[in-house]
């Protein structure tokens, strides 16, 4: 019981740690003539965070593939020992306007409290679909944080006053985020001004905490 316990507060603790994400791009606007964007991002996801992210755009066919990475925390109160750090390929598809884009992105997570210390491994899997023009856009989005396996280090405190037979290591530890929300932007010269929000459950369905995200970010291309 004590270990079933303790697997579930890991996952909603690790649930609740930075996740937001900058898949939010005009992919209207994008192009390999302008191939680096560099990316800000801040506003309430499960907490109040910041984060800076790079997309590099490269052309695959007809089609242009994007790669990059991003890393996130707190923003209210900075804590280096509770972050999110990604890597990120999307490929969209569809015509000059209508897009349908898919994005894959590895995920390090690390948090930690009086407990323990936390290190998770992941994916989120997202797909975003919408109208894009040079101007503006609007789209849709559904995805999916998953936590796979996470590496324990307990503390003292916690062996000495609630397990003391709590062992470090590898757990596996299924389990995250599933959220649906919508992403709209307006477009200028090398900008974008862009803001994401939307509705998170538990992997299964149950509700969380803070019930939405709502984030506003910038996007410049260089």
């Amino acid at each position: 019981m004590r270990r079933l316990a303790l697997v579930a507060s890991v996952v909603l603790a690790l649930a609740a740690a930075t996740r937001a994400s900058a898949q939010e791009l005009n992919l209207a606007a994008t192009s390999t003539s302008r191939p680096s964007i560099v990316q800000a991002r801040s506003g309430m996801d499960h907490a109040f965070l910041g984060e800076i992210g790079y997309r590099h755009v490269l052309a695959w066919g007809d089609q242009q593939l994007f790669v990059g990475g991003d890393v996130a925390m707190p923003w209210a109160k900075a804590d280096f020992r509770d972050y999110r750090l990604r890597v990120i390929m999307g490929l969209p598809f569809g015509g000059q306007h209508w897009k349908l884009a898919g994005w894959l992105s590895p995920t390090l997570r690390g948090t930690e409290n009086a407990a323990s210390e936390m290190t998770a491994l992941g994916v989120d899997l997202r797909l975003t679909g919408g109208y894009y023009a040079p101007r503006w856009f609007i789209a849709g989005e559904v995805g999916l944080d998953w936590i796979a396996a996470t590496h324990i280090t307990f503390s003292d405190a916690y062996r000495t006053s609630v397990y003391s037979g709590a062992k470090d290591g590898w757990y596996g530890t299924p389990g995250g985020t599933a959220y649906a929300g919508l992403q709209a932007g307006v477009s200028f010269s090398s900008f974008d001004v862009i803001v994401r929000a939307g509705h998170p459950r538990t992997t299964a369905l149950e509700q969380q905490t803070v019930p939405l995200y709502l984030t506003m970010g910038v996007n410049v291309a260089l």
